[in-house]
């Protein structure tokens, strides 16, 4: 049976079927890691506390950060990641034929969005906003390329599920080697 009954004739409604449902499967999987991150981000605080207390805790506590901050932030990487990927879905659709291309402007957009939402989720707990934009700033590389690495995650059945922790803990060991030279 056809979900959709728009035209005279069958064969165009199952076609209109297939298409809508290949555009749905199509964002699901592009839009994911931002909407999946920004959901966990509000809920990984704890995890960033608890491995900073137990392997730097030498640096004594870290800035209480507000529940409004986290929501607010997490709210902020939800927004920009689906306008940006909607954004950016035509130039997905053209490059679905250049199959290399197309990965690689889905892993640096969401690489460059996770690596700066869990950096700053790190970071701002240490340090003021002006510094963390500095070393944002001076450290991009390397952040754009563990947020591609926690996107590759998010993108993989079952482990998507554990990926946003993966990347708070190793956002936190990547921060504090690089705070070590600031």
């Amino acid at each position: 049976m056809r979900a959709t009954d728009i035209a005279s004739w069958p064969w165009v409604d199952t076609l209109l079927d297939l298409g809508v449902g290949v555009v749905a499967c199509v964002l699901a999987w592009f839009l994911f890691p931002g909407v999946a991150s920004g959901i966990m981000g509000a809920l990984l605080d704890p995890v960033i506390t608890a491995l900073e207390g137990t392997h730097y805790g030498h640096l004594g506590p870290a800035r209480k950060v507000l529940i409004q901050e986290t929501v607010f932030s997490s709210v902020q990487l939800i927004a920009t990641t689906l306008g940006l990927n909607l954004l950016l879905l035509p130039l997905y659709l053209v490059l679905i034929f250049i199959p290399p291309l197309n990965l690689v402007l889905f892993y640096l957009v969401n690489g460059q969005l996770l690596g700066r939402e869990y950096f700053e989720a790190v970071a701002l707990r240490r340090f003021d906003a002006a510094t963390v934009a500095q070393m944002r700033q001076a450290y991009r590389w390397q952040i754009l390329g563990a947020g591609a690495i926690t996107t590759g995650l998010l993108t993989i059945p079952a482990i998507n599920l554990v990926a946003p922790v993966i990347g708070a803990v190793a956002m936190v060991y990547f921060f504090h080697k690089l705070a070590g030279r600031v």
